[in-house]
């Protein structure tokens, strides 16, 4: 071949076009700090958490001892209370699913694109923020599921 039937050739050639990509325009800022969303998801399961542990101790594993005594009669007082009752499902629900949405905020960002009715959705890899809202997941599902499953 010569150098013209070359240049011919590759003249003559569809040359693939580019996508018109766009690069990130915006900065994506967490709706809440991270550090300090997995540090008060923690508070807040404690309390379920303690008596989550204590109930495995005690009933499941058959485990006697003062400490698990103490809190389930903390538990029962509260609950034999008519006003303080209304506290066992904000403790034992409220305060979990509440540590699930700071964690969530904390390593989600939602982006709503209205040109394409789209909602984007970015997690980013924020170990202790996702343990914290496994762990109230976790917590919840214990606390929601019956004592004997039957299937």
């Amino acid at each position: 071949m010569k150098k013209e039937d070359v240049d011919k050739m590759l003249s003559s050639m569809d040359l693939p076009e580019p996508e018109n990509i766009k690069h990130q325009q915006e900065l994506k800022i967490p709706l809440l700090s991270y550090k300090r969303s997995s540090r008060a998801g923690l508070w807040l399961l404690i309390i379920p958490a303690i008596f989550a542990v204590t109930v495995i101790l005690k009933y499941e594993l058959g485990i006697m001892s003062s400490f698990p005594d103490a809190i389930e009669n903390f538990f029962s007082a509260i609950d034999r209370n008519q006003f303080l009752t209304y506290l066992i499902p904000i403790i034992f629900i409220g305060l979990p699913l509440l540590a699930m949405i700071i964690n969530l905020l904390a390593f989600c960002h939602f982006t709503l694109v209205n040109e394409k009715k789209e909602l984007l959705i970015t997690i980013k890899y924020r170990p202790l923020n996702i343990a914290v809202f496994l762990f109230s997941f976790a917590i919840i599902i214990f606390f929601l599921l019956p004592d004997k499953l039957s299937f």
